[in-house]
C-alpha cells in the first residue's frame, strides 16, 4: 500500500513538473498563418487606419483631451508619436518589466493589435 501511494505521488509530481515546463513557452503572434497569409491585418498598417482607432479604444479615456492622466495625451497624432519613438508605447501595452503596464489591470490589448502598433512604429510611426 505504500508502495503504490508513494508511486503515484511520484507520477503527480513528475506530470506537474512536466506541465508547469510546457506551458512556460508561448507561441510568438507572427500576424502570419503558416502560408504567409497577413493574419492580423499586419501589411498595410497607418496611424490613421489602425493606430489611431487602437488609442481611442483603449487609451484616450485616462489618457484624453482633458487632464489626461501622467501628461501624456494619446487624442492625437504628436502625443502618441511621442510615446512610441521612446519606447513607452510598446513598453507599456506588452506590459514587459520596467514599464507600467498598460492599460491598467486585467484588460489586455489583444496581441494582433499590438503586433499592428509594432508595425506602425518600426515603420517610423508615420502620420498616414
Amino acid at each position: 500500500m505504500k508502495n503504490t501511494v508513494k508511486s503515484t505521488l511520484i507520477v503527480i509530481i513528475i506530470l506537474t513538473a512536466l506541465f508547469v515546463v510546457a506551458c512556460k513557452h508561448e507561441i510568438p503572434v507572427t500576424g502570419k498563418d503558416q502560408n504567409n497569409n497577413d493574419t492580423c491585418g499586419i501589411t498595410d498598417i497607418t496611424y490613421s487606419g489602425a493606430v489611431a482607432p487602437l488609442m481611442s479604444t483603449y487609451c484616450t479615456r485616462c489618457h484624453g483631451a482633458t487632464s489626461p492622466r501622467g501628461g501624456v495625451n494619446l487624442t492625437s497624432y504628436d502625443g502618441v508619436k511621442a510615446i512610441a519613438l521612446n519606447g513607452k508605447l510598446l513598453g507599456c501595452i506588452k506590459k514587459e518589466t520596467g514599464f507600467k503596464p498598460m492599460p491598467p489591470g486585467t484588460t489586455k490589448i489583444p496581441d494582433c493589435q499590438i503586433l499592428q502598433i509594432e508595425k506602425w512604429v518600426g515603420a517610423g510611426s508615420l502620420n498616414n
